[in-house]
């Protein structure tokens, strides 16, 4: 039964697959803010924040065939035209693997944004955010397949003979891609606030093709726009415990993705806190989440279960998740003079 799943899952897979970008995503989206959206660079109160996330998708089913590492660092590095205003510049790099045919993307992305308060005190800032970078994809060579239109027409196939139609030498393209974003953050009262951000990404629809375009369409090689919009409100409920219900949606091409979250978070003591959730990404996935902070340290990492046609193949297993961050924080510390007191009597 165990064999009989692996294969069932194989053929879904492979047969649903195409070799196209597929963006990268992450349950744990709000621990991966550099590829979730440009306007959070240095969207925090520090002088540097590095942190990355892991992603491994059918592990115990398939092998290590979906895997998706990234890191990243960021940082608040001036002060904007306003008192409360700041800049902010980043930098992050994440490779992704998917499928039997070790289709390959890797990116190494700069970012920069400028955060604008709307008021005097600060407590709303609208941020604009710009990434750009380069991206490698790379297919290895597939000698090892065989393609429909290379078996004889008496059983289905092509006719052209075996190794007859398909060149298999390995395939790969490197281009210049860009995402522009847009976020607005506010804190509501004393114990709420609330966070909105929209990004586009591939504003220059880049081509992206390992091969030739199709014949008589200048647009098959060109990668299709992706628009993100993401959410969170966080409240607390009182001195321990806070909750934070959170939002993704994205669409590339036909491809669409809607996920649903809901945080939970105790405050042990003074410098540990407790998080955990459960969430649900739409026509896919089950997710529960387990995470901790221990002060500027904030780890997290989920699972998924699987819900949707694949599980049959895939005993509803799904993906697993790790994802850490650190702020650091180095304040000068203040010039105090010295004066001599002279009482007064």
């Amino acid at each position: 039964m165990k064999l009989f799943r692996l294969l069932l899952l194989i053929v879904i897979v492979n047969a649903t697959g195409k070799l196209s970008a597929q963006d990268i995503h992450y349950s744990l989206y709000n621990m991966s803010p550099l590829t979730l959206n440009p306007a959070l660079t240095g969207a925090f109160s520090g002088t540097a924040r590095i942190g990355g996330i892991y992603r491994d998708q059918w592990a115990s089913v398939i092998g290590n065939q979906f895997v998706t590492p990234s890191f990243y660092i960021d940082a608040p590095i001036i002060r904007g035209f306003g008192k409360k205003d700041w800049v902010g510049v980043g930098f992050t790099m994440f490779t992704d693997k998917a499928g039997s045919l070790s289709l390959q993307t890797a990116a190494s992305l700069l970012s920069a944004s400028y955060h604008l308060s709307l008021n005097k005190k600060g407590t709303s800032i609208l941020t604009l955010g710009l990434q750009g970078g380069n991206v490698q994809r790379r297919a290895k060579a597939v000698t090892d397949f065989v393609f429909e239109d290379e078996f004889d027409t008496s059983v289905g196939g092509g006719g052209l003979g075996v190794n007859g139609s398909m060149d298999k030498a390995e395939g790969s393209a490197s281009y210049l891609d860009f995402t522009a974003g847009l976020m607005l953050r506010a804190k509501l009262d004393d114990i709420s606030a609330m966070e909105l951000g929209v990004s586009y990404g591939h504003l220059t629809k880049p081509d992206y093709t390992l091969g030739a375009a199709m014949a008589g369409d200048e647009d098959s090689g060109k990668r299709p726009a992706r628009i993100t919009a993401h959410g969170r409100y966080d409240r607390e409920i009182n001195e321990k415990w806070s909750i934070s219900p959170t939002f993704l949606y994205q669409t590339t091409a036909s491809a669409n993705e809607f996920a649903l979250q809901g945080w939970a978070s105790n405050q042990i003591n003074k410098d540990f806190r407790l998080n955990m959730g459960l969430g649900y990404r739409f026509g896919d996935a089950g997710q529960v989440l387990f995470g901790g902070d221990y002060k500027d340290l904030r780890v997290a990492l989920s699972y998924d279960v699987n819900v949707s046609s694949l599980n049959a193949a895939s005993n509803y297993q799904g993906g697993f998740e790790l994802a850490a961050w650190y702020i650091i924080k180095i304040y000068r510390k203040p010039i105090i003079k010295e004066r001599l007191l002279c009482p007064r009597f």
